[in-house]
């Protein structure tokens, strides 16, 4: 019921989205949002979807061994000639020219050396394989969507810190021109903001192609049209995050997909190595008919009859086709070793890296934060000296520029800080 109401409500937002795109409205969308769009319209997802109905019905399939095989059966023979031998003065007849049988047959499996029970298990863990494959795609779309939000949050602050700085350099050309027309500044002051001021438009124009693109392919992998308009709700700002490496690694082997499908495989694999073992083995059914036949034997007339039949089938000679299988079946075992040990060093590594870029961005939010506190002091004394003559032109359009450089790359790092925060999450498998 809970999720046919999610779904329920992903379509009314899709509408919601085409009718505020229609109007020229923006459709607002936090981080949980576009996540949930993704993970409703990602066309992988989808496939996968249909893969695990697929696999459900496998184990139906399997499942069927289980059961007894009812069939029904009938025919009708037209003899041209009946059997039969001639006595003096008569004939004898074996039969009669019309024969017809109605039959209604049970077959049930008594004992068959656990193929029927390996094949359903091989069926359920197939069904848990593609529903972890599930699980590990939306950990790839998760961290692609994630980094794309916080790219395009990182884009709008640019274009903010963009503007600032240029009115910033337009009040300051203001105060020039105005020293300027009064005798006080040489023209080349002038000149010189005015370079400034046109060398600080085209970062301006790049930062909101950036937004823009990167909202595109955001748009692209969420399965929104391009057309349509689309603003985010969040901000880079974000919590220190205190990660414990020991702890995540733990973490990862418990719950990275990667390692669930291994295990997966290896049950798969140790149950085709049983099923492999069984294929020389014996087998035991139980067979019961029950007929409606005309002629019965002798008597030309409808009656009805039944038989019950155990068979065993013992295979004595297969040219060696159950060893290879066996042996096939041992060595797709030790791969999957080798590779769960293979999978476990490279998510160490995984997780190293991202705890290491983790760090890094951390430490670069607060030394760019106090980088930032510094360089608006510095203007403000900047523009004070430089009112008083106790400054160069040249030196304040360097500490204008100093307080830029220092506000984007305040901003890289958060957004450095928030992507490394979700690589962390995938390395451990969080959902």
């Amino acid at each position: 019921m809970a999720e046919r109401l999610r779904h329920a409500i992903l379509a009314i937002s899709f509408v919601l989205l085409i009718i505020s795109s229609v109007r020229g409205e923006t459709f607002n969308l936090s981080l949980d949002q576009c996540l949930e769009i993704a993970y409703e319209s990602n066309k992988t997802l989808l496939q996968l979807k249909e893969n695990i109905n697929s696999s459900s019905y496998r184990v139906e399939e399997a499942r069927s061994g289980f059961f007894p095989q009812l069939s029904f059966s009938g025919s009708y023979t037209r003899l041209g000639r009946v059997p039969g031998f001639d006595v003096p003065g008569m004939t004898i007849d074996f039969g009669t020219a019309n024969n017809y049988n109605l039959v209604l047959s049970l077959v049930q499996p008594v004992f068959t050396w656990g193929k029927i029970r390996n094949s359903y298990d091989i069926a359920k863990y197939g069904l848990s394989l593609t529903q972890e494959e599930y699980r590990k795609t939306q950990h790839e779309i998760k961290l692609n969507v994630t980094s794309l939000f916080h790219n395009v949050l990182l884009a709008r602050e640019l274009i903010e810190v963009r503007e600032e700085s240029i009115a910033r350099i337009e009040d300051h050309l203001s105060s020039v021109q105005e020293k300027y027309d009064k005798g006080y500044a040489p023209e080349f002051d002038v000149l010189r903001v005015k370079v400034q001021l046109a060398n600080a438009k085209p970062p301006l124009v790049q930062a909101k192609n950036l937004y823009h693109l990167t909202l595109d392919n955001l748009k692209n992998l969420l399965g929104i049209s391009l057309s349509d308009s689309v603003s985010l709700e969040g901000t880079l700002k974000s919590e220190p995050l205190e990660v414990d490496q020991i702890q995540a690694d733990e973490y990862a082997f418990r719950n990275r997909s990667e390692l669930k499908l291994l295990s997966q495989r290896g049950r798969i694999g140790r149950k085709a190595l049983a099923l492999a073992k069984a294929g020389n083995k014996p087998s035991l059914f139980g067979t019961a008919n029950y007929e409606y036949k005309r002629p019965y034997y002798s008597e030309d007339e409808w009656k009805t009859d039944w038989n019950f039949t155990l068979a065993l089938s013992f295979p004595l000679f297969d040219g060696f086709l159950t060893r290879s299988r066996v042996k096939q079946a041992e060595s797709d075992l030790k791969q999957l070793d080798i590779t769960e040990r293979q999978i476990r060093d490279l998510i160490r590594l995984e997780i190293s890296q991202a705890v290491s870029d983790l760090s890094l961005a951390l430490e670069n939010i607060l030394s760019q934060e106090e980088n930032v506190k510094q360089a608006k002091e510095a203007l403000r004394i900047a523009r004070v000296q430089y009112q008083k003559g106790m400054l160069t032109n040249l030196e304040l359009m360097d500490t204008e520029f100093a307080l830029t450089v220092a506000e984007t790359n305040h901003l890289q790092a958060q957004s450095d800080y928030l992507i490394a925060t979700a690589r962390l999450e995938k390395a451990m498998g969080k959902d």
